[in-house]
């Protein structure tokens, strides 16, 4: 099922249908037979049926101990649409085989800016104006429905996919605000970067490429770790979505690491 459903995928995106809606159609039919994925649609304030983002959830072979949650999101603005690509193969790899998520919970919106998107522009005039910051009292609708999505689990990572046109290979930009964060994905950095020598990442760096935008969540004692991975422009786009998804998965078990071993 996992190849016919990937092969859906990326036929659809080859062949120029990457409205998110047709692009993720494949999957949200995987979900309505699928015991493990699940499809739920984010609601902005306005409640309108047509702005509703669509979201899936995915839970990894069981572990001992709690599951670490992650927050995956692509489409920060409308011209993105490898991010959105490689949002749908990734939950497809892991419906199939569960246990590349062991003891991770996953929660991924392929499309957050769906205004954008649907205008293919990227951003909308309005969101010019606007921060698009989380807990600046933004008036986007994707950035509220992310608050409330922040406000209703403990997320530990939140992964925010973006492309980066000009780059050779993979950049990365972690905010960290915890010392066994920074301890547990350095380590993990580090390995990763000896099987991609250009591969380049920064911890809370004084002059960032992307912009800080999730963290920190106000009232809330631990931080999650909050993560910015370019895709770079000089691999195609199955190559962009196999860079997401291993940077994804060895950190987010780098972390569940840690917590088994009593580190964070």
């Amino acid at each position: 099922m996992e190849s016919i459903v990937d092969s859906q995928i990326t036929d659809r995106f080859k062949s120029g249908r990457q409205d998110v809606h047709d692009l993720i159609a494949p999957l949200i039919e995987l979900a309505s037979k699928s015991s493990s994925l699940i499809v739920g649609y984010g609601t902005p304030q306005a409640g309108v049926r047509s702005e509703m983002i669509p979201y899936f959830h995915v839970c990894g072979t069981p572990a001992d101990k709690e599951p670490l949650r992650v927050l995956v999101i692509g489409g920060w603005v409308g011209t993105e649409i490898i991010t959105p690509y490689a949002i749908a193969r990734l939950l497809v790899a892991l419906e199939s085989r569960l246990r590349l998520a062991t003891g991770i919970e996953i929660t991924a919106y392929p499309v957050a800016n769906l205004e954008a998107h649907r205008e293919t522009v990227f951003l909308t005039s309005k969101q010019q104006s606007d921060g698009m910051r989380c807990w600046e009292n933004s008036q986007c609708g994707h950035v509220q429905v992310l608050e409330r999505e922040l406000e209703r689990y403990d997320y530990d990572a939140i992964f925010l996919l973006r492309q980066n046109p000009r780059a050779l290979d993979a950049d990365m930009e972690a905010w960290l605000a915890e010392e066994e964060q920074k301890a547990s994905l350095s380590d993990a950095l580090k390995r990763y970067a000896t099987t991609s020598p250009l591969f380049q990442w920064r911890v809370n760096p004084v002059r960032p490429t992307y912009s800080r935008t999730f963290t920190p969540i106000p009232n809330r004692e631990r931080q999650p770790a909050e993560i910015i991975i370019g895709l770079p422009g000089a691999l195609n786009a199955e190559q962009q979505a196999q860079e997401s998804m291993a940077l994804i998965l060895s950190l987010s078990h780098a972390m569940r690491q840690a917590r088994a071993e009593g580190v964070l």
